[in-house]
């Protein structure tokens, strides 16, 4: 199939796909153009060892690198697919998209590009409003779309989801080495990558089901707020283990993320339980043990207004043109 990018088109797809979410904001991707195949590289300089030893969680921010593009190309007009690790030679090639030929813009998905610039992390406290059975609905279906599922915790596990939250957030602080790898992500007023102090949200007056990336540091700046006790909580998991299944629960994060943002829900992440064996494991087992947690979602609608982390230019990340 002969397809032809324009560097304007290239910009396009990648500034699409630098907009996914990542662990502390690392962007660990790096990408090569070969038209029509677009290739998504795991940066191995750009990883977490000691919160991510597996790669579990950089591989899942690939999958929602990838989705993007697909999202950028359907609005270009190209259909398109993606596969796992498709070169034994080449290791680091952690996904493939293939672009189908030009027709008209994929509605599907090219709806959502308009949510690419709005979709952010929200680590601020929610309104208490409930969010709807039907938008839910929509969302379950958007995971379903590319093969994971959602799991939404009735009270009684979201109770035990807060207790498990609160015995990890007490390991970390006693973690060196988590707590050296966090220093070096997270706080600061500048830079293009990690998340700046501004983007941190409010302190929690008292225990919240919310994650706090700056404990255990110091911090004169950051105001305080009271959090919600009740927060909409929804497990995203697969069936499988493997690293095909950590790209297509990225690629299914992102597009309930796109969804949920297009409702203007916002959403952040309790994913410190899943950072370790043992308590990935009793998360799995709050579910029902028959499939596997890849992120926790906190889901609602905005009380304050957002602060955003930054994104490197696509051209950082960008290796080959062919």
């Amino acid at each position: 199939m002969n397809i032809t990018l324009t560097d304007d088109e290239v910009g396009i797809l990648l500034t699409a796909a630098v907009h996914a979410p990542s662990l502390h904001n690392t962007q660990p991707w790096r990408f090569e153009v070969h038209a029509p195949v677009i290739d998504v590289l795991l940066d191995a300089e750009r990883t977490l060892p000691a919160s991510d030893p597996a790669d579990r969680a950089a591989r899942i921010g690939i999958g929602a690198a990838a989705f993007n593009i697909r999202v950028a190309a359907a609005m270009l007009g190209h259909d398109s697919r993606v596969v796992a690790e498709p070169d034994p030679g080449r290791p680091d090639i952690a996904a493939r998209v293939f672009l189908g030929a030009r027709s008209t813009p994929v509605p599907t998905l090219g709806g959502l590009y308009g949510e690419l610039s709005r979709r952010h992390t929200y680590r601020g406290p929610l309104l208490a409003h409930a969010v709807p059975p039907r938008v839910q609905a929509r969302l379950d279906d958007a995971t379903r779309a590319e093969g994971a599922t959602l799991r939404w915790l009735d009270q009684d596990a979201k109770s035990r989801l807060a207790g498990l939250l609160r015995r990890t957030d007490a390991a970390d602080l006693r973690d060196e080495d988590r707590l050296h790898e966090r220093m070096s992500w997270i706080g600061g007023d500048g830079g293009t990558e990690g998340v700046q102090e501004s983007a941190l949200g409010p302190m929690p007056v008292k225990p919240a089901l919310v994650r706090d990336l700056s404990a255990g540091f110091d911090s004169a700046h950051r105001s305080q707020a009271v959090f919600e006790q009740d927060p909409a909580i929804a497990v995203l998991c697969t069936r499988q283990e493997d690293t095909e299944a950590w790209l297509r629960a990225g690629m299914a994060l992102q597009r309930t993320l796109l969804v949920a943002t297009s409702y203007d829900l916002v959403a952040s992440f309790l994913n410190q339980v899943l950072e370790s064996t043992a308590s990935r494991t009793q998360v799995r087992d709050l579910i029902g043990g028959r499939s596997w947690p890849q992120m926790i979602l906190r889901v609602g609608y905005p009380a304050q207004p957002n602060h955003v982390t930054s994104r490197r230019d696509w051209r950082e990340s960008y290796d080959h043109w062919f």
